[in-house]
């Protein structure tokens, strides 16, 4: 078994035992491993501790119930394992800025922190194949868009801290902005009769920690109206992830989130760069299922092509600079791991001219009290990560290592010793192995890594 399935046995029972007591041995059990690798290990793919994760998707499924005013507000905080009406309103306000008596009496759309799908951060399909994933359907497909197509409606900010993929909680901004919309939506002239309902974020003139986005309904071609905000989407070339899912409050809440997230690792997979919007269209609900449409315009790599050919990484007397190896290596793992680097060690990257034959050429260090806690090596669509066990890093690795990736767990052994030390040259091309970067880096500085 997989690590990231061990993690997602224990995902689903919590979800599915969320009004009973969970007990960390049980979910242990359920995960096959010791309490002590669970909770590390869950923390490392959730990025929230065990109790963290069941207290939020315990406020989720709260607030679901919240709507209905059959039972009180203390009988719904004792089935979903808060001792008492204060204890509920506490953590509810907490999460989402607002009482349980407030919402009740005036519900507004909550953001939550989602229950992952770790299967969309390990597998990759091809277009026009479909793939399920916790009741949602997805398909990736390319289209070419002849004609562009205008729609109408109503534009507001949102902040950047809730573009984090449901991960993050409060009152959801574009629900605000979607509730206007369908309050006003009858009063707009030139909407096509049962036009699709469209959203899309884009920087537009928003200001610096907040994107704009519009929520609208296909317009007359491109016809602008006093008091509304118009948005076109251009015609050119878009990768559209096709989402269907059992009903529109999951379509709009888990599985928009989760396929972005997917859409992102596939761009990425399939060396795409995303333009400067995102848009999403809405189709007309039927009783059987929901369904949707994320469109992600495909930008020119000019730039990147450009720098590809001029930079010569074998060059020592032309120094690049960070920029420059970040865009020539062109993936999200690099800038990633850099930002990692700089706010988990405060570690500055320090570029390097190596003559050695293994990887001859420029790299980045990050080190840290005069020791080097890896080196990076870039390469066009990738980079490798140099690790340096030693023999004081040697048990904690081996005790950690079950958790790794069958890659880096071959790659391990496979790697001879020489002087007491393994030197580990780690190709890093998805989620699943920076993360073993990290631990192993974490493990090298003598950190444990939660």
């Amino acid at each position: 078994m997989h690590a990231w399935q061990a993690i997602q046995n224990s995902l689903n029972y919590i979800e599915d035992h969320l009004s009973e007591n969970i007990k960390m041995e049980t979910l242990a059990n359920v995960a096959s491993l010791s309490p002590y690798y669970f909770q590390r290990l869950f923390g490392r793919l959730v990025k929230k501790s065990v109790n963290e994760y069941v207290r939020l998707r315990r406020l989720a499924k709260a607030s679901e119930a919240l709507k209905s005013k059959e039972k009180r507000i203390i009988d719904v905080a004792l089935d979903y394992g808060f001792s008492d009406h204060a204890n509920f309103t506490r953590a509810f306000k907490d999460a989402y800025g607002i009482t349980p008596d407030a919402y009740r009496d005036c519900p507004v759309i909550l953001n939550h922190f989602i229950k992952p799908d770790l299967l969309l951060n390990y597998i990759m399909v091809n277009e026009d194949v479909s793939l399920i994933a916790d009741g949602i359907v997805v398909e990736v497909i390319r289209r070419k868009l002849d004609e562009p197509r205008t729609f109408i409606g109503i534009e507001g900010e949102v902040p950047d801290t809730e573009l984090t993929g449901g991960k993050g909680t409060g009152i959801a901004t574009t629900g605000i902005i979607w509730d206007e919309f369908h309050r006003q939506k009858s009063n707009i002239l030139n909407l096509l009769p049962n036009g699709n309902e469209f959203g899309v974020f884009y920087l537009g003139d928003a200001r610096e920690g907040c994107c704009n986005y519009m929520a609208g309904a296909e317009a007359t071609g491109n016809i602008q109206e006093e008091g509304y905000a118009s948005y076109t989407i251009p015609s050119g070339e878009y990768a559209v992830c096709c989402l269907e899912a059992e009903n529109f409050a999951e379509l709009i809440g888990s599985a928009i989130f989760k396929a972005s997230s997917f859409m992102n690792c596939w761009m990425k997979k399939h060396s795409l760069t995303c333009g400067d919007f995102a848009a999403e269209i809405y189709y007309n609900k039927n009783q059987d299922a929901s369904y949707m449409e994320l469109w992600l315009p495909l930008s020119s790599s000019q730039r990147i092509f450009k720098i590809k050919q001029t930079w010569d990484k074998t060059n020592g007397t032309q120094k690049p600079s960070i920029t420059t190896i970040n865009t020539y290596v062109n993936s999200p793992l690099f800038e990633c791991l850099c930002k990692h680097m700089e706010t988990e060690y405060q570690s500055k990257p320090v570029l390097e001219y190596s003559r050695c034959s293994l990887q001859y050429g420029w790299n980045v260090k990050y080190k840290k009290a005069g020791r080097t806690l890896c080196t990076l090596y870039p390469k066009e669509g990738y980079f490798i990560a140099l690790i340096v066990i030693g023999d004081r890093e040697q048990t904690e690795t081996e005790f950690t290592l079950p958790f790794f990736t069958e890659y880096l767990q071959q790659l391990y052994h496979e790697t001879k010793s020489g002087m007491g030390q393994k030197w580990l040259m780690i190709n890093v091309t998805n989620d699943a192995v920076l993360e073993d970067v990290k631990q192993c880096i974490a493990i090298r500085r003598g950190k444990k890594k939660n």
